[in-house]
């Protein structure tokens, strides 16, 4: 890619804004995900054992391919996966793109940044982390898009792990320090982003005070049976988005919220609805509380295979 790194962030930024808009205005369409691994079984007998393959695919009305995504990862699994691109015309395959999972970090990072720059508090001065995997990195350096703030608490299980993440973020530029309990980042963090594959509980168990003006944006529960948040305090939000509402029912953040009638799935607002409605986004001197959930939609493996597909067909000297 000849762009530079944050060139091509502001242009997988805004390629995600618009396919959401699309979605929400009845132009993309999907298969029912697939996600192989515990539930339903183990691929391997370990202690912690977090792994799973996801199967993502569709298309947007129109365009000139659709895609099949194939993503595996979590312990003790390394991340892997590959994008199937074919004709819509034809029916054929295309290309194949072996980006071992790096596509699909990316374009979930990507729609971190797009819910930070329309949800986030418009002074950004300290940037929270729940989990020290893959995705935390991506998370912060795809945020470098739309915020200069550099000052960032994280919060870990493993200390070894989050002594690496310290240590390689501090190489890059960041101010990072770690905090002992994960509700310390809601007290001290203006925008909190979620990155563990957590079967229960982990932020808000002690308290549910948070700052004035929180964004949590939650990646982590991508499956059914993951979540991160303590209900109540899903519950205690002035606003919750999805990145798709009927989605969130079944897999995401908000599925034990709705299960255990903390909160109803029609108070949900899909991120299609919300970029369009300049009103729904966060106004100077907002201090809503706001949850956005992303258990990941296809239409971002087609907006960044697209994007390589189409740098791909670029003459060498461009």
């Amino acid at each position: 890619w000849k762009k530079s790194n944050g060139e091509f962030q502001k242009v997988l930024i805004e390629g995600i804004k618009s396919g959401f808009v699309a979605l929400e205005n009845g132009l993309f369409f999907a298969a029912p995900i697939q996600t192989l691994g515990l539930p339903p079984f183990p691929f391997a007998d370990v202690n912690d054992y977090a792994a799973q393959t996801c199967i993502k695919t569709g298309y947007f009305k129109g365009q000139e391919h659709f895609v099949v995504k194939v993503a595996s990862g979590g312990y003790p699994l390394e991340n892997s996966g590959l994008m199937e691109i074919f004709s819509q015309k034809t029916g054929r395959l295309e290309a194949l793109l072996m980006d071992n999972g790096v596509l699909t970090e990316l374009r979930t990072a990507a729609v971190g940044a797009v819910a930070a720059k329309l949800l986030g508090p418009k002074k950004i001065e300290t940037i929270g982390i729940l989990g020290t995997g893959v995705q935390a990195r991506y998370q912060l350096e795809m945020l470098s898009a739309v915020t200069d703030c550099k000052s960032v608490l994280v919060w870990g299980r493993t200390p070894s792990k989050v002594s690496a993440l310290l240590n390689e973020m501090k190489w890059k530029g960041w101010h990072i320090n770690s905090v002992e309990s994960p509700d310390n980042l809601l007290a001290e963090c203006d925008l909190i982003v979620t990155t563990t594959c957590s079967r229960e509980a982990i932020l808000g168990k002690t308290t549910l005070d948070t700052r004035k003006g929180l964004l949590i944006t939650c990646i982590g529960a991508d499956a059914p049976g993951k979540y991160e948040l303590n209900p109540a305090l899903v519950a205690k939000a002035d606003m919750l988005v999805a990145d798709t509402t009927s989605q969130s029912l079944e897999r995401g953040e908000f599925q034990k919220a709705v299960a255990d009638n903390f909160v109803k799935s029609e108070t949900i607002i899909s991120l299609g609805k919300l970029i369009k409605e300049e009103h729904l986004h966060r106004q100077h001197g907002d201090d809503r509380f706001i949850i956005f959930d992303s258990s990941g939609v296809a239409l971002q493996d087609c907006v960044i295979s697209s994007l390589v597909v189409q740098q791909l067909r670029r003459p060498a000297e461009d």
